[in-house]
């Protein structure tokens, strides 16, 4: 008879591997980026805006926009464009963020004309569109109230 071998099981040994890291460039070269528009989440309940309102306010002051970096937009020019925290939006705002299931710290407000105020979020360099607000000022119904001050 012949004699069985005594069969030897190995298992690979186990490397662990270096962790996949996703995001290779440098996180300030997003505010060195010129700014590109997404519209797939504006809010078509509230604060929308129409065709001729895109065509004649907000369009002409986006492509102005995307000539600048989101530095020299949001550093350089604060007092027209600077974040808000979403603490401090209209109740309304607040609800239709957890309605359109939008987990943001800080809403970003840019200004288009005198009381025209575009409100998004970013991520890197791409601006998500949520709302055009017309009525920007001392009045419940914007997104974000502004107090007057010395009154």
């Amino acid at each position: 008879m012949a004699a069985y071998k005594k069969k030897i099981i190995t298992t690979p040994r186990y490397e662990p591997k270096t962790p996949y890291i996703t995001n290779v460039e440098n996180p300030d070269s997003a505010n060195s980026a010129s700014p590109s528009w997404c519209f797939r989440y504006c809010d078509s309940k509230y604060w929308t805006f129409n065709s001729d309102e895109f065509m004649n306010d907000i369009l002409p002051k986006l492509r102005i926009l995307e000539t600048q970096t989101w530095n020299e937009i949001l550093v350089k020019a604060n007092k027209q464009n600077h974040s808000i925290d979403t603490e401090t939006l209209n109740k309304l705002a607040r609800n239709r963020l957890d309605t359109m299931n939008i987990e943001a710290e800080a809403i970003v407000s840019l200004r288009l004309q005198s009381t025209h105020r575009l409100y998004g979020y970013r991520i890197g360099s791409v601006f998500h569109i949520l709302w055009y607000d017309k009525n920007h000022g001392d009045n419940n119904t914007c997104v974000c109230r502004a107090h007057k001050r010395r009154t």
